[in-house]
């Protein structure tokens, strides 16, 4: 890949491996009924939780790069049209998937369906991470504005008030069961993250690298020890159960936002230097990362939902974890031939 970003895409890279066993875990976890089983799943996807914040971070270290002009023509011919395509296709690919092979509909109940996973998102669970770009492309140039106009000072202000009003206040609110009436008019966490990538990667906001690596993993630890406590004491503390499940599943959980600021900040600091082998698997994970991200709950659906494969019942952790491996090179293998076909590698 010309003119990539080292840290760039081995971070995307990591995060795309993140993001197979985040799914993956999620889906054994519904596989079983014992909270002690729940809770060890649920640990290892929450410790993934850092990787689609990275993604985001990622896309706002390039798209607010200054030196990236940004024409209307650019924007929906180019960024917003492959976004809608790319939710049309999958769609109607996936409405077809769980028509055919798992509720064996007709087709007129097939298009009703993809009607409604379009307009309505109620489709499979991680096509939101479209309907999120669109948003965030359609913001695009009112966020280039920003950052190409602000003062370091400003920006430093607004990442402030971001984190502020839409990490650390919805914390309290669900942990004291009150709401709260101060409120800010941004509807979600993610340009909070958008704006990180870019403050990290140009250097407004400068963390040391050890800093950034013992940030990581003391609150992936937390997060860890938290998920495993909310499943064990399900039975004995409901209500504290139920808090602390609902808020790990978010990510403007604060807990999130500081990994995902020193997984980012770990690697911006990581040395510019080519590693062999290595950074060739890396760039070729970054390169196939949105097909993968695609097409990988689709192996994950055909191995649960179609085989009834069962990891918990036929080799435990390691059979969960082969599931992560096999599901992560299908993927790559499906995503890299299907661009080679014309137009479809314009998509994925």
């Amino acid at each position: 890949m010309k003119n990539r970003i080292l840290y760039l895409s081995r971070l995307k890279a990591l995060a795309c491996i993140a993001v197979t066993v985040l799914h993956t875990f999620l889906a054994v976890k519904s596989l079983s009924a014992d909270p002690s089983v729940q809770g060890s799943m649920m640990a290892v996807r929450n410790a993934m939780m850092w990787a689609v914040p990275c993604f985001v971070m990622a896309s706002g270290a390039l798209l607010l790069d200054s030196r990236r002009l940004l024409t209307p023509k650019k924007l929906f011919c180019k960024y917003i049209f492959r976004m809608a395509i790319a939710l049309i296709v999958f769609s109607v690919l996936f409405s077809l998937f769980d028509g055919i092979l798992i509720n064996h509909i007709s087709g007129g109940a097939i298009c009703k369906d993809i009607f409604s996973d379009i307009f309505l998102g109620t489709g499979w669970i991680h096509i939101w991470y479209i309907y999120l770009l669109i948003g965030i492309y359609l913001l695009l140039p009112l966020y280039k504005l920003i950052s190409s106009n602000a003062k370091p000072t400003e920006l430093r202000y607004l990442l402030l008030i971001y984190g502020l009003f839409l990490s650390v206040l919805p914390f309290i609110e669900t942990i004291s069961g009150k709401k709260l009436p101060f409120y800010i008019c941004v509807f979600s966490i993610y340009p909070l993250y958008f704006f990180l990538g870019h403050v990290l990667h140009v250097g407004i906001i400068k963390l040391p690298k050890n800093a950034c690596g013992i940030m990581f993993l003391i609150c992936t630890g937390i997060t860890v020890m938290l998920t495993i406590y909310a499943y064990n004491s399900s039975v004995s503390s409901p209500e504290t159960s139920g808090k602390l499940i609902s808020l790990l599943g978010l990510y403007s959980f604060p807990l999130y936002v500081a990994a995902s600021i020193g997984a980012f900040g770990y690697m911006r600091k990581t040395r510019n230097q080519p590693v062999p082998v290595l950074d060739n698997v890396a760039a070729e994970l970054d390169r196939c990362s949105f097909g993968i991200y695609l097409i990988h709950m689709a192996v994950l659906k055909f191995i649960f939902a179609v085989i009834k494969f069962n990891p918990i019942e036929h080799g435990g952790t390691i059979a969960v974890i082969g599931i992560c491996i096999i599901t992560l090179v299908v993927s790559y293998v499906i995503t890299r031939l299907l661009k080679l076909v014309p137009y479809v590698n314009k998509i994925i």
